[in-house]
């Protein structure tokens, strides 16, 4: 159909065609899933946001091409820097917990607990 079609597009002005490229784009564009994105993970979001106005500007491959070594230097940011967590006791128990998750515990006297993750 569009080789049949391509004699009536060159008569078509060139900001009509535009129109047509940008209405048949915009469904293409999945603007909710930077909304969850934002919600889950607000470096995920950004990168997201760098990949798609980097395709949009520089071009399919340059965008890309940032994306991935952006994502690299999160990757090796997030790794070079542990997660560490603090450990108090459950009162009653000898089950230690981290602050954050349990509202109720105790510190031992003089005794400092640390969890480092990978």
């Amino acid at each position: 159909t569009l080789m049949f079609l391509t004699s009536l597009f060159y008569y078509l002005p060139s900001f009509v065609l535009a129109a047509i490229v940008i209405s048949s784009i915009i469904p293409l564009v999945a603007y909710d899933e930077c909304l969850k994105l934002w919600r889950l993970k607000k470096v995920d979001c950004g990168l997201w946001v760098v990949a798609f106005i980097g395709t949009l500007f520089l071009g399919v491959l340059q965008g890309i091409l940032l994306a991935v070594v952006l994502s690299l230097v999160i990757v090796i940011y997030e790794s070079v820097r542990p997660q560490i967590t603090i450990l108090w006791r459950i009162p009653g128990t000898s089950i230690y917990r981290n602050i954050k998750q349990e509202s109720n515990g105790s510190f031992i006297p003089n005794v400092f607990i640390a969890r480092i993750g990978s």
